[in-house]
């Protein structure tokens, strides 16, 4: 059924006109009700039921008051013989209506009601006007318990030549009419529209007011704002329609809430509750703000109106807090809110807690090794180190070891020739094991197969026990001493490493993970977009800091720093370090001035024959998993909107997701497509020529 703009007209045209000023009545209808039934009922909420049919009918609907009278008028299919059967319904899921009692009822309301004069209706073919009348069944001759008998609502029926739609007459007064007309968004409100879910905030007028498709439903006393529910919902309310059971509503009205990123919504109420207002159950809604552009928005308003640092406190932190005042903090409150609310909402605007730093033991070594500065390790040193590294590149691969730095102490691994740092990627090694070939060798085979263990490269993949004394760090080591041996009674030379070529010097420090080589070379080229854009979009958005912008997108640190300090493929991790949320995505992406689907290609590309597979599957041939054919469709999506050279790398990915282009494991070929829209990124930004 057509859900267009109904319209209030107070000009009746000539489908509004009555054709039968004192009709010939030639048939009746009698329905026996208790007079006890629907007392709950007013002339207005009749009017409304008879308004709201209309609408149902015919979206176009016209209702005006005037001379004592309100009418009501439609173009519909008029009533039919199943229309005056009580229970009868064909009311759709987009229309107002849905027992199949309104009319009858409402006619019943009327008929006895003292404050309304004649009622009459006409439609297509007959009309009737409805009374009451009170009296006994069959004369009395019915036992009864009340003896009070029954009211009867009788049509009493005559015929008409309307050949279109159905016209309503009450005889009422102007004030009766005009709070009908008023529960009705449609008749007040040129243009309106019934809501899509989950449903509509409403700031105007007086809050709480709770519509469902435009009709008022009830008034909830206390509530910041009022709310148009979808007609979807109207199985929500009780059969009087003057009633919304408080869990359905409760729920209905933080769907609205947390869906939304109006700044004028959040301002509302992150207003109120930072000023120490309280909020009704229903609207207490902020731990259910999932949604990453809903977030993104909360941030948006906290930059515009909290000052740059900010923090709040709970119960045991006020040490901590006088600690950050001294620093020039502010402190935000929302003392009308509960705990679980109040931390909430202050996440939602980027406010951490003041909290005593606990000194743990990462904190205590962290940088507690002494480094032997280049210019400091002897020459010999020097090319004791270089040959053992190129050996073990040649042997393993070139991803076995990248940067390997010379210590002569260290409290984070006080008992060892050497160690490997997985938030780097660096392999370390004491400056006594350079003093022998043999020791530099093992110590530097020994931390490569923590690293390939840890980030994967070629033939290997990641394993999640690649520390000491572990199983798959043992079976990797016999892995490599197997290789060995190979070559050895092969009699052949170590294969040349494919070395990448190195950085070119840059004002920029180095970022390890995005210059490892054993990381994919779409996700170390994004990276390093994405790192060399960073003060572009620091100086375009007026930012301070990296730390700034990620917070103003509300999305977890984790994700920037994976995007720029980026893993090997199959990489996992039980928490974070995963980015793969498209719109969480897109934000960080919309915040560095890049394209969304520039970043999401460039790091999730090279997962595609890995992604919800087995690993005994990795890069085997057939369709990408659906996850990722669905992801790699919103994102092809977006870049035929972008359009030019863009799209043209449409088909190409197309082709990988469905299996016809082979992406196996250990080559990154494959991944040109990726590379491609990399290299239009920094063409289209700018930027120096693309990182190798």
């Amino acid at each position: 059924m057509d859900t267009g703009n109904p319209t209030v007209q107070t000009r009746p045209g000539p489908s509004v006109t009555i054709t039968a000023s004192d009709p010939t009545i030639v048939d009746t209808l009698a329905y026996p009700i208790s007079p006890d039934y629907v007392q709950s009922w007013t002339p207005v909420r009749a009017l409304c039921e008879l308004i709201a049919n209309a609408l149902d009918e015919d979206p176009a609907a016209r209702v005006s008051w005037a001379d004592g009278v309100l009418t009501i008028a439609d173009d519909g299919p008029g009533i039919p013989e199943e229309g005056l059967i009580l229970g009868y319904s064909t009311k759709t899921e987009q229309q107002i209506g849905q027992f199949g009692e309104g009319k009858k009822l409402a006619a019943l309301v009327l008929a006895r009601s003292p404050e309304v004069g004649a009622v009459r209706c006409e439609t297509v073919g007959y009309g009737f006007i409805p009374t009451v009348e009170r009296r006994r069944l069959l004369g009395g001759q019915i036992p009864s318990r009340s003896a009070q008998g029954a009211e009867v609502l009788v049509y009493n029926l005559y015929r008409a030549d309307r050949a279109r739609g159905t016209v309503i007459t009450v005889a009422c007064a102007r004030a009766l009419a005009q709070e009908a007309i008023g529960r009705f968004r449609a008749l007040a409100e040129p243009g309106y529209r019934p809501p899509v879910t989950p449903g509509l905030c409403v700031l105007d007028g007086e809050p709480g007011r709770v519509w469902i498709g435009g009709v008022l439903v009830s008034v909830v006393d206390g509530l910041r704002a009022s709310y148009d529910l979808p007609l979807t919902d109207k199985a929500l309310q009780n059969r009087d329609r003057t009633v919304i059971e408080a869990g359905a509503l409760r729920d209905a009205v933080r769907a609205i809430l947390a869906g939304s990123q109006d700044q004028q919504i959040i301002d509302r109420f992150a207003g109120h509750v930072l000023a120490g207002g309280k909020l009704r159950e229903p609207e207490q809604f902020f731990g259910q703000v999932t949604a990453p552009r809903a977030r993104a928005a909360w941030r948006t308003w906290a930059l515009t109106h909290l000052p740059a640092q900010t923090y709040y406190t709970t119960t045991g932190n006020e040490q901590a807090a006088l600690d950050l005042v001294d620093l020039g903090y502010t402190e935000v409150t929302a003392q009308g809110l509960g705990h679980y609310e109040q931390r909430a909402v202050m996440e939602l605007l980027g406010v951490e807690v003041a909290r005593a730093r606990q000194n743990r033991h990462y904190d205590r070594t962290r940088g507690k090794t002494t480094w032997i500065p280049e210019k400091s390790v002897t020459p010999a040193e020097r090319a004791m180190l270089a040959d053992a590294r190129r050996l073990v590149r040649s042997a393993i691969g070139p991803f076995a070891l990248d940067r390997v730095r010379v210590y002569s102490d260290s409290e984070e691994q006080p008992c060892a020739q050497g160690f490997y740092n997985p938030r780097t990627g660096d392999v370390a090694i004491h400056r006594l094991a350079l003093a022998d070939r043999h020791e530099a060798l093992l110590t530097l085979l020994h931390e490569a197969a923590h690293r390939v263990g840890h980030r994967g490269g070629g033939r290997w993949i990641q394993i999640p026990d690649y520390h000491d004394r572990t199983r798959g760090f043992e079976h990797l080591l016999s892995d490599f001493a197997a290789l060995l041996l190979g070559y050895l009674a092969d009699g052949s030379a170590l294969p040349d490493p494919a070395d990448l070529p190195e950085p070119a010097p840059t004002k920029r420090r180095r970022a390890a993970a995005a210059d490892d080589p054993a990381v994919p070379a779409s996700r170390r080229e994004l990276a390093h977009l994405l790192l060399d854009q960073l003060p572009h979009a620091l100086t375009a958005g007026g930012i301070a800091t990296e730390k700034d912008l990620v917070a103003s997108t509300a999305v977890h640190p984790d994700y920037w720093r994976t995007l720029t300090h980026p893993k090997t493929a199959g990489h996992r991790q039980q928490r974070g370090g995963r980015a793969w949320d498209y719109d969480k995505v897109a934000l960080l992406a919309e915040a560095a001035r890049v394209h969304p689907p520039v970043v999401w290609l460039g790091y999730h590309l090279c997962e595609g024959a890995i992604h919800g597979r087995n690993r005994q599957n990795w890069g085997k041939p057939g369709p990408w998993a659906k996850k990722m054919r669905e992801a790699m469709a919103r994102a092809c999506a977006d870049l035929q909107t972008l359009g030019g050279t863009y799209a043209d790398q449409i088909p190409a990915l197309q082709a990988l997701a469905s299996g016809t282009t082979p992406a196996p494991t250990g080559e990154d070929s494959w991944q040109a497509p990726a590379r491609a829209l990399i290299a239009l990124e920094r063409q289209r930004l700018n930027l120096d020529t693309a990182h190798p």
